[in-house]
């Protein structure tokens, strides 16, 4: 009788032992998708481009262009593509601080406890955009100077995961540079570069011919950065798809199908344009065919950035 009772304590022990370390142990739920997650990397991803793409647009085409005259230097000056590289920092901070302050708001707690443990990182990072920032209104009064302490701070700020990150964060840091330097750049030459020359009657016929040099000057830093986006993108897709049937089976494999898809349409329109647009370039009216051509690969890249928001809020497949 009394080994029955000792059995029987026993017995209640260790259902009242598993019973408070589930209570005290909670298994969390799996991570879902988050559309201010998805809504700040997307303002994130703007940001990169519109900064990124401004130090391209200055260092790797104006900078390359043959000759220029003094109404062209006046029609591409610098403080255009400041303006939107300014407002690509901007933007950027407001990705980066914003999530956290929206959190704190929604769990009604500090603002502090919202950001991350480790702050080294992000105050990094802030104090690069705030570098950036002071270099893109310095343009105005030491352009060289200015151009130089933004491509610097913008640089290490970019690709800051490569000295704190892990691997896919390593990899990440590096598709993203790329990606800023194609697009980004495309879309500062759209806006300043080709828009502008068009819209002046100024420079008379050389007109067509300037906008063949800013986009010849463009396509060999479009060919590497695309290439490396490539290799990057594919890299990244591997280390969190970790099989091949999470393409089909997960939402983020589905997410990213659709992603690869817009992907490859924005390549074929880039290769569209360099072997088929880009040799026609000098005929007349080639630099509204060329303005078309360009705005019609934003408009896809554009895609592309909505649907990476959306694939890097969701969870990686297990």
């Amino acid at each position: 009788m009394t080994s029955s009772l000792a059995a029987l304590q026993a017995a209640g022990q260790a259902i009242q032992d598993s019973v408070g370390g589930a209570i005290a142990r909670p298994s969390l739920p799996p991570r879902g998708f988050s559309s201010r997650e998805a809504f700040f990397q997307l303002i994130q991803f703007v940001g990169w481009f519109l900064a990124i793409g401004a130090i391209g647009f200055r260092f790797g085409v104006v900078r390359r262009a043959r000759g220029i005259s003094e109404e062209a230097r006046r029609i591409l000056r610098a403080d255009n593509a400041a303006r939107l590289g300014l407002t690509g920092v901007i933007l950027l901070a407001i990705a980066f601080l914003g999530g956290p302050y929206v959190d704190s708001v929604v769990r009604h707690r500090g603002f502090l406890e919202s950001l991350p443990k480790n702050l080294a990182p992000l105050e990094l990072k802030l104090a690069l955009f705030a570098l950036a920032l002071a270099g893109f209104v310095l343009v105005r009064r030491v352009s060289s100077v200015g151009w130089t302490i933004a491509a610097i701070a913008l640089l290490i700020a970019v690709l800051q995961p490569l000295y704190t990150g892990r691997t896919a964060g390593k990899v990440n840091a590096v598709h993203i540079l790329a990606a800023s330097t194609w697009l980004g750049t495309l879309l500062v030459l759209t806006l300043i570069g080709i828009r502008g020359v068009i819209r002046t009657d100024a420079l008379g016929p050389s007109r067509t011919e300037l906008v063949c040099d800013l986009v010849n000057s463009f396509s060999p830093l479009a060919l590497g950065a695309s290439a490396v986006v490539v290799l990057t993108g594919l890299t990244t897709a591997w280390l969190h798809l970790k099989r091949v049937s999470a393409l089909w089976t997960t939402g983020y494999g589905l997410a990213l199908v659709v992603k690869l898809i817009l992907v490859l349409t924005v390549i074929s329109l880039g290769a569209w344009n360099w072997r088929r647009v880009r040799p026609s370039l000098g005929d007349e009216g080639s630099e509204e065919t060329i303005r078309r051509s360009a705005t019609l690969e934003l408009t896809f890249g554009a895609l592309v950035l909505i649907a990476t928001s959306v694939l890097v809020s969701l969870p990686s497949p297990r």
